[in-house]
C-alpha cells in the first residue's frame, strides 16, 4: 500500500457522511481521503515521509467553502476609506479629510457607506467635500454609488444612458446628474473611470486574502462576478504557488451582453484550483435602494419591476446557459423575483452539472417555500446581511417593507424544514468573509459581535444545519456532491480542523474557536499555532 502524504489522528471527525457520521482519523494522499477511520486504522497508511498530526482535542470537519463573494472587488476597493455607520455629517467630515491627504487630482474612493447616511443633491454633496476632487462612493450595499462632478464627467456620464436594463444614471428635471447610479450596470459604468490596481498590485492582495480566509477555515469559494482582471490574478497566484483555495467563477450576465457572456462560457479558462462553472443573472435590485421586486410595492411605492425590462429575455437567456449544462445562479431578493426565478427554472429544467441556485431570498412567498426542493433548486444565503436590520424595525430595510412584511424575512428554518438546502456565504466585501461569523449569525439571527435581540429567531439554523451550508450543501449546489463536502474515502482531501467542536460550540463563541488547520487538495493551507 502506497503511502500517505498527511495523516491526521486522535481527533473528531464530523464526516457529514451519513454512512460513518464520526471517526477520529484521516489519511490523505495525492489530494484525495484514503482512508477514514480510527487512530489504529491509520498505521497501514503511515509511511517515512508521512505527515502525522496528533490531534487530540481537535475536532475535523469537510472544508468549508464561502458560496458568495466579490474578492476581486474587494480587493480594488483596498484604497477605499471605509464609512460603515456614518452620519451624513460624519460622512461629509470623512471625505474632507481624505481629500485633504490626497493630490488635486488624485480619486477619493470611499465604500460602506449606508442608507441612512444618503445625501441629497450627491453630486453638491460630494463637491464641497472633496474640494472639486474625482469621487466615488460605494452604499453597503453595493447596488447604488454616488459620484462627484468631476468624476462624472471622466466617466463619460452627462445624462441618462440605456443600460439595457433597470440601471440607471439619476437626472434632476433638466436630465442632469444629480450623482447617483442607480443600479449594477450603472455602477460598473461610472466606476470603470476609477484607476484600477495593476494585476500584479492585486495578485499580491489576493494572495494575502486568501491567506487569511484558509486562516478561518475556508477552503473554497464562488465568485459570482466578471471582474476584469479576475482570471489574469487567479493564473499569477498559481503560478507563484498562492493561491490556497479553489475557486469557481460564474461569469455576469446582463441583457446587453448576453453573448458575450454565452461566448465567454462556450470555452472557459481554468487553473489547477479554478475553474467556470455556472452564470450569474441579477434579476432584481435591493429592498433598501427601492429596486427589489416585490409582490406588492414598498411603503416608498418602489420595488415593483424586475431589473431585466422583458422577463422572457431572462428565461430565454437561462435556457441557453442550460444548453451549454450550466446552471444559473440569479440574484433574487424580493418576493416576486424569487417566484419569478423559480417558475423560470421549473420552465427550461435543470443542468446537466450542479443545480440552478436562487442568490440572497431576503424575502420569500409562503407557497414558494417548498419548491426549493421540489426543483432541486438551492437558496444561497447570506446570514450577516441581517445585521443591518433591527428588532423594532427602525431600519431603512424594515421600514421600506413595512413590519408585517419583515416576518418573511430570510426564511432559513421553513426551507430547510420543507427539505431545501441552504448554501452559505458572506457577500464580502458586503459582510465579512468570517465563515464562523455567518455560521453564528445564522444561529443567532443577530450580529454576533452585539447582544441585542435576534431577528425572527424561529428562522435560526441549527449548528449542523449551519456547517452543512458551508459543506455538504455548498458542495450540492455546484455538483460536486460526490467528490466533496464530506470526509469519505475517494472525496477530496479539504479539511478544515477547529481546536474546539463547532457543532457543541455555543453560537455566541463561535466567531472564536480557534482553526488549527486548513487542508486544500492534501496540502495544508494554513497551520496555527496552538
Amino acid at each position: 500500500m502506497t503511502a500517505a502524504d498527511l495523516v491526521v489522528q486522535g481527533a473528531t471527525v464530523h464526516t457529514m457522511d451519513p454512512t460513518r457520521p464520526l471517526a477520529e482519523a484521516v489519511a490523505v494522499r495525492a489530494g484525495r481521503v484514503v482512508a477514514v477511520g480510527d487512530t489504529r486504522d491509520m498505521r497501514a497508511h503511515i509511511g517515512p515521509r508521512t505527515e502525522v498530526v496528533d490531534a487530540p482535542g481537535l475536532v475535523v470537519t469537510p472544508g468549508l467553502v464561502d458560496s458568495h463573494q466579490h474578492p476581486m472587488h474587494g480587493l480594488a476597493d483596498a484604497r477605499a476609506t471605509n464609512a460603515a455607520g456614518l452620519t451624513t455629517d460624519q460622512l461629509h467630515d470623512l471625505l474632507r479629510r481624505t481629500a485633504a491627504t490626497l493630490p488635486p487630482d488624485a480619486w477619493v474612493v470611499v465604500n460602506g457607506v449606508e442608507y441612512d447616511a444618503f445625501p441629497e443633491n450627491p453630486s453638491a454633496f460630494l463637491d464641497d467635500a472633496v474640494a472639486g476632487r474625482p469621487a466615488f462612493v460605494w452604499l453597503a450595499d453595493s447596488h447604488n454609488a454616488l459620484m462627484s462632478t468631476r468624476g462624472l464627467r471622466l466617466a463619460g456620464i452627462t445624462g441618462p444612458i440605456d443600460f439595457g436594463d433597470r440601471a440607471e444614471v439619476m437626472v434632476d428635471d433638466r436630465g442632469v446628474p444629480t450623482g447617483q447610479l442607480h443600479e449594477m450596470t450603472a455602477v460598473l459604468h461610472g466606476y470603470a473611470a476609477v484607476p484600477p490596481p495593476t494585476t500584479d498590485d492585486i495578485a499580491r492582495l489576493a494572495a494575502d486574502l486568501f491567506a487569511d480566509q484558509a486562516a478561518c477555515g475556508i477552503i473554497g469559494i464562488h465568485v459570482p462576478d466578471s471582474w476584469p482582471g479576475t482570471e489574469a490574478v487567479l493564473d499569477a497566484l498559481e503560478e507563484r504557488d498562492r493561491l490556497p483555495l479553489r475557486v469557481m467563477l460564474a461569469p455576469w450576465m446582463f441583457p446587453n451582453a448576453v453573448e458575450d457572456t454565452l461566448d465567454l462560457v462556450r470555452a472557459p479558462r481554468a487553473g489547477r484550483l479554478w475553474r467556470t462553472g455556472a452564470v450569474k443573472f441579477f434579476l432584481d435590485g435591493t429592498i433598501d435602494g427601492g429596486s427589489a421586486w416585490l409582490a406588492h410595492p414598498d411603503c416608498a411605492g418602489e420595488g415593483t419591476r424586475p431589473m431585466w425590462r422583458e422577463v422572457g429575455r431572462y428565461e430565454e437567456a437561462v435556457r441557453r446557459v442550460v444548453g451549454l449544462g450550466l446552471p444559473c445562479l440569479t440574484h433574487a431578493i424580493g418576493d416576486q423575483a424569487v417566484t419569478t426565478v423559480l417558475d423560470t427554472y421549473q420552465s427550461v429544467g435543470r443542468p446537466r452539472r450542479g443545480r440552478h441556485r436562487v442568490e440572497h431570498i431576503e424575502l420569500l412567498a409562503d407557497a414558494d417555500v417548498t419548491r426549493f426542493a421540489e426543483l432541486d433548486v438551492v437558496a444561497s444565503m447570506q446570514p450577516t446581511h441581517m445585521d443591518w436590520t433591527l428588532p423594532d424595525h427602525t431600519d431603512n430595510w424594515s421600514q421600506r417593507l413595512g413590519a408585517p412584511r419583515c416576518a418573511h424575512g430570510w426564511r432559513c428554518a421553513d426551507i430547510t424544514q420543507a427539505g431545501g438546502r441552504i448554501a452559505l456565504g458572506s457577500d464580502w466585501p458586503v459582510a465579512h468573509y468570517d465563515p464562523r461569523v455567518v455560521m453564528a449569525g445564522a444561529r443567532l439571527r443577530r450580529p454576533v459581535a452585539h447582544d441585542r435581540a435576534p431577528v425572527g429567531i424561529d428562522q435560526a439554523l441549527s449548528a449542523r444545519q449551519s456547517l452543512a451550508g458551508y459543506t455538504t450543501w455548498a458542495a450540492y449546489g455546484v455538483g460536486e456532491e460526490s467528490i466533496a463536502g464530506r470526509i469519505r474515502e475517494g472525496f477530496r482531501a479539504d479539511l478544515t480542523v477547529f481546536a474546539g467542536d463547532p457543532l457543541s460550540c455555543p453560537a455566541r463563541e463561535l466567531a472564536d474557536l480557534p482553526v488549527a488547520l486548513t487542508v486544500v487538495d492534501g496540502r495544508i493551507a494554513h497551520r496555527a499555532d496552538i
